[in-house]
């Protein structure tokens, strides 16, 4: 029997039309404008008939800004061919109708390749938003032009279609905004402004009551409880006294044997000559065992540290402190009146400003930032000193400008201190002039 026909074979018309097809479908699955715009200038350059693609998007003051090339997965708008052919795009005629500019026998000036087809993007009103710029090294025919336009167009609906009409265009600052945001800027820069600093601070009690070790020794018991009322003579902490206990006790039974000698000394004075020589001697002995006596039990007497005052009492904790040896003049608690406090401000060295004549400061409490209070400065130390982080600060002192608002000791916050006038593009600038002036200065 004979054999069947053989199918016809595909055209290259066909083969466009198959590739068309499927390249509309890929197009339809991207996700975003950005997706499209690398897709545009890669994925159809089988079809199209280019080497190179660019893509580029016009923005509100009329002028392309390049987004996607092919094969490069991120743009350097400084590039100097970046810039020639952004400058040769903005040069052209392609944004009033759907007819694509073909630009052919400038090798090696824009186009790495030597002929290019430049094809606009239009939006529902026929108003171009973006343009593709094809470069291959042959002239383009009328049929790929074609088919350029035809991509060109399935592109332009998919970015209109996830896009709102308003977003096609990439948002432009006018000219004459920007002129006048600079020329504000610079008259700003020398409106004068108070110089300004901020502060961690503490709450602390103004003139309290300090209390310290008396002797060296042990704390064997605190007996009042911290952040309560105290009353003047209460015991507050003992110490071990077993040293001074023995010592007592040696210093009476010295005063004993003192006044045995100063007695046997006196009967016999009247017959002995030696004995009454040494009767001064027996009371001068007998008057240091007294003193040794009574510096025993004086410091006896210490082993019980009493309030001297009414007030607040405020130390960190008894279990700190129970079973610790302390040294003579340590400080373990102090007592404060709650309705005289201070503020403590911990100003970092390079936030150090000149403070005006009338130095008044704003607080703002970490529990209450909403409702600052005014204080004013009454100390500053002269040298920085190291606070908890190892930083260098100013300890600064101040006081409640209305003494009716007595906050709570041990609250924090952030102070603000207020200094001379100087103009704002320093006061902006004063961190990268010091760091400039630190380097520079080496």
């Amino acid at each position: 029997s004979p054999r069947p026909p053989a199918p016809p074979a595909k055209s290259d018309g066909a083969s466009k039309l198959v590739a068309l097809v499927k390249l509309e479908g890929d197009i339809r699955q991207q996700k975003s404008a950005v997706a499209l715009a690398h897709h545009a200038v890669n994925d159809a350059r089988a079809l199209a008939g280019f080497r190179q693609g660019w893509f580029f998007r016009l923005n509100r003051r009329n002028r392309f800004v390049l987004e996607a090339v092919s094969d490069v997965p991120s743009v350097d708008l400084n590039a100097p061919l970046v810039l020639a052919v952004t400058r040769m795009m903005n040069g052209l005629a392609v944004t009033k109708g759907a007819q694509g500019v073909a630009l052919g026998g400038l090798p090696g000036q824009q186009f790495p390749h030597g002929h290019g087809f430049v094809v606009p993007l239009l939006d529902r009103r026929g108003k171009a938003f973006a343009a593709l710029l094809l470069a291959r090294e042959g002239a383009w025919t009328e049929a790929d032009q074609s088919i350029a336009k035809r991509i060109s167009e399935t592109y332009a609906h998919a970015l209109c279609a996830m896009t709102p009409p308003g977003l096609l265009r990439r948002p432009a600052v006018p000219h004459w905004i920007m002129v006048t945001a600079l020329a504000a800027a610079a008259a700003l820069a020398f409106l004068p402004v108070p110089m300004t600093a901020l502060a961690p601070f503490e709450v602390v009690a103004f003139e309290p009551a300090i209390i310290t070790a008396p002797m060296d020794g042990v704390i064997t018991r605190v007996t009042a409880e911290a952040n309560r009322s105290v009353q003047a003579g209460e015991v507050l902490f003992t110490l071990d006294d077993t040293r001074q206990k023995a010592e007592l006790a040696i210093a009476t039974q010295k005063v004993l044997v003192a006044e045995s000698r100063l007695a046997t000394a006196r009967n016999g004075a009247f017959n002995n000559a030696d004995l009454k020589r040494s009767l001064a001697t027996a009371e001068k002995e007998l008057q240091l065992a007294q003193a040794e006596q009574s510096y025993a039990q004086s410091l006896l007497s210490r082993g019980q540290v009493r309030a001297p005052r009414d007030g607040l009492l405020i130390y960190s904790a008894k279990s700190e402190w129970i079973g610790k040896p302390v040294r003579t003049g340590e400080r373990v608690m102090e007592i404060a009146d709650p309705t005289r406090v201070a503020y403590r401000l911990d100003l970092a060295v390079q936030d150090a400003i000149v403070l005006g004549e009338s130095p008044l400061v704003w607080l703002f409490m970490d529990a209450d930032p909403l409702h600052p209070r005014a204080a004013q400065i009454s100390s500053m130390s002269y040298h920085a000193r190291e606070v908890p982080g190892g930083a260098l600060a100013y300890a600064i002192m101040a006081r409640p400008a209305d003494q009716r608002e007595a906050a709570r000791i041990g609250l924090r916050g952030t102070a603000q201190l207020s200094g001379e006038k100087v103009a704002l593009g320093f006061y902006l600038l004063r961190r990268p002039i010091a760091a400039l002036r630190q380097y520079f200065g080496r």
